[in-house]
């Protein structure tokens, strides 16, 4: 069985899986690296019918691009909902494997290209306006870096006087909690970072 055809057997499911070849939100030959089950949390400002604990209906798909759309070597990565994610059809596999089978230490090359971390960033605007709130704020952050809970932060809010500095609109900073690649615990996105910017 040759290289290829090892390939082209993990395409026979109709499930987009791990090792797929694909086209993704942007255009070229892309492979999908990792899938990511997103779940509904108190991070979602309208859950609609939806509870918390609820699995998101689109699945995350992460993907390293192989080939530009003229199936010349182009390696970069992406990130994006599988309604974007679709498998390849018989043209774009005739051409994968001509290039694969003329190149075959690119796609070693390519198996050793790491996908950087990813980030996701959830913004927050706070008001404020003294020493001592902004000392609780900086305080804030290094009690995120250990990992919490949208609603782990929230409760600490509560319970240090944070809470008040959420203005209606816009405040004066910019208090952003960052994810990293997608990670979650107990069907909760896990916040491992925060930055705090004065606008």
């Amino acid at each position: 069985m040759g290289l290829f055809d090892r390939l082209l057997k993990k395409e026979k499911s109709n499930e987009l899986q791990v090792g797929n070849w694909v086209n993704s939100y942007s255009k070229g030959i892309y492979r999908i690296e990792t899938i990511v089950d997103q779940f509904y949390d108190e991070s979602y400002p309208a859950l609609g019918e939806n509870k918390i604990g609820d699995r998101i209906k689109d699945r995350i798909i992460v993907t390293k691009r192989f080939l530009n759309s003229k199936f010349k070597k182009s390696f970069s990565y992406e990130s994006c909902s599988e309604a974007f994610v679709s498998k390849l059809n018989n043209n774009h596999y005739s051409e994968l494997q001509k290039v694969i089978e003329q190149y075959p230490k690119l796609l070693e090359e390519f198996n050793e290209y790491e996908i950087p971390t990813r980030e996701t960033i959830y913004n927050m605007e706070l008001q404020i306006d003294n020493e001592s709130d902004l000392k609780k704020v900086n305080g804030l952050i290094d009690f995120i870096k250990i990992g919490k809970s949208f609603l782990e932060i929230q409760t600490e809010m509560e319970q240090t006087d944070l809470l008040k500095l959420k203005p209606k609109y816009f405040g004066n900073y910019l208090f952003q909690l960052i994810n990293y690649n997608d990670e979650y615990l107990n069907k909760k996105i896990l916040w491992r970072n925060a930055k705090l910017t004065k606008k």
